[in-house]
């Protein structure tokens, strides 16, 4: 059994993605929270010692992907899905763990992990930290999937990881505010893609919140 999640992004982004059947992997260092691998009080230093050796070794072996359980989240269609203009791809990834990748819910709460030694840095406490956030970041609800990076970088020096087994899209939804011409050539990459569900998202009329419509906008056609 797997789990379905969500991957919002510009439409550019969101069209060449589904064109190339691939997503590129993000870094630990890309990620826009600096307590991400350091959520642990390391006051005493060979706490902290232990705790970058830890970060460098995850740095040098593994990429992640980060989604969202909702499709329907105001703050992350306007924070990574271009203000709304954007698009959002839903995935069906694996519950289980391998050793090529791995996929866990983030868990929030509002303070660093406490360890007493060194030697409690291990891979039971490095599987708590890959997942743990402060509460502030729980709108998000998210999963990640962390990706060994087995193949070289391309000539730009990105990563990418190829639809599939692993990765299997399942959802294309575009923004409410999603412009006429993305929304053109998303229609049109979708087509490519057997039993992909392809929806558009709506301002609900009495509400604070989106629905999801299987027919454009009415200015669409």
């Amino acid at each position: 059994m797997g789990k379905r999640v969500y991957k919002f992004t510009s439409a550019k982004y969101g069209v060449s993605s589904l064109e190339s059947r691939r997503l590129k992997l993000s870094t630990i260092d890309e990620l826009n929270d600096p307590f991400d691998l350091a959520s642990l009080d390391t006051t005493e230093p060979h706490i902290e010692r232990a705790l970058d050796e830890l970060v460098i070794h995850f740095r040098q072996n593994y990429g992640l992907l980060c989604f969202s359980r909702n499709w329907d989240n105001l703050l992350l269609w306007s924070h990574y899905g271009s203000s709304h203009t954007g698009v959002c791809l839903g995935f069906d990834i694996p519950d289980d763990v391998n050793d090529d990748a791995m996929g866990t819910d983030v868990l929030y709460q509002p303070n660093v992990l406490q360890i007493r030694r060194p030697e409690d840095v291990n891979h039971d406490l490095a599987s708590r930290l890959l997942r743990t956030k402060h509460e502030s970041w729980s709108y998000e609800q998210e999963v990640r999937l962390f990706v060994r990076l087995n193949d070289p970088p391309d000539d730009e020096g990105l990563r990418w990881v190829q639809f599939g087994p692993e990765l299997q899209v399942k959802e294309v939804i575009a923004g409410s505010q999603c412009a006429r011409a993305d929304l053109e050539k998303l229609a049109e990459v979708v087509k490519g893609f057997a039993g992909v569900e392809h929806s558009w998202a709506y301002m609900k009329k009495d509400a604070f919140l989106l629905v999801r419509h299987h027919f454009p906008p009415p200015w669409f056609s």
